[in-house]
């Protein structure tokens, strides 16, 4: 019988290492999602890039590798806020030269609350921060607020009859937007101490006739001085 040999397997060669590359795929995209939600229930001080990449569900040097530091990831995440805000306030404005200062303000507000109640997070980061930190300097994108402000002035110069003085109007806006950022960056507290829902129809309401009523004599005098 002839002397039958075992055939020898054949030897597949070593599989390729895979580079250690990190996965891009809406990677960055889930990151600064959950920095808005980590920042918007944390200050800047508190929050940490491991609780970012905790929410995002991803490995925390990714944080390190898309944005190099807390304060840049937070500057971006600002910036993000910040283009969004203005895009829809350039629709606020729109018809209310033609209606009275009762109905345009009151028009103006339905807006405002129509946006932030649906995308509490730009005004909750604020409100945060300003009691955290003190001083306007340690928050990183801070200039995107005072960007905000000088541009929400031109845009109401542009929009409507102004005719008060420059001091005039950079007052009313600083303190209109500085109330909402109370009512609205904290309307959980708010809310409660109102005995009400922070999230229904009686806190937006109230929330609204208070605004008119302290602000509407103010704007009536703008656009009504000679």
């Amino acid at each position: 019988m002839p002397h039958m040999t075992r055939a020898t397997p054949a030897i597949k060669p070593p599989a390729k290492k895979r580079r250690n590359v990190p996965d891009t795929v809406n990677a960055r995209e889930r990151i600064l999602k959950a920095a808005r939600e980590v920042f918007s229930l944390n200050s800047f001080k508190e929050a940490s890039t491991r609780m970012v990449a905790k929410q995002a569900g991803v490995e925390h040097p990714l944080i390190h590798y898309y944005f190099g530091s807390k304060e840049k990831l937070f500057q971006t995440m600002v910036e993000e806020i910040y283009e969004e805000f203005v895009k829809d306030q350039g629709t606020w404005l729109d018809g209310l030269d033609k209606l009275s200062p009762a109905k345009g303000l009151a028009l103006f507000i339905d807006r405002l609350l129509d946006y932030t109640l649906a995308n509490p997070v730009a005004l909750q980061i604020i409100s945060l921060n300003i009691v955290h930190l003190g001083r306007i300097e340690d928050i990183p994108g801070y200039r995107y607020i005072i960007l905000h402000m000088a541009r929400t002035r031109r845009t109401l110069e542009e929009s409507l009859p102004l005719q008060g003085t420059s001091r005039d109007i950079e007052m009313f806006i600083y303190c209109f937007y500085s109330l909402m950022i109370t009512l609205l960056g904290a309307k959980t507290c708010q809310a409660q101490l109102l005995n009400m829902d922070p999230n229904g129809p009686e806190y937006r309401a109230w929330v609204k006739e208070a605004s008119l009523t302290l602000f509407l004599p103010w704007f009536e005098r703008l656009i009504t001085r000679r």
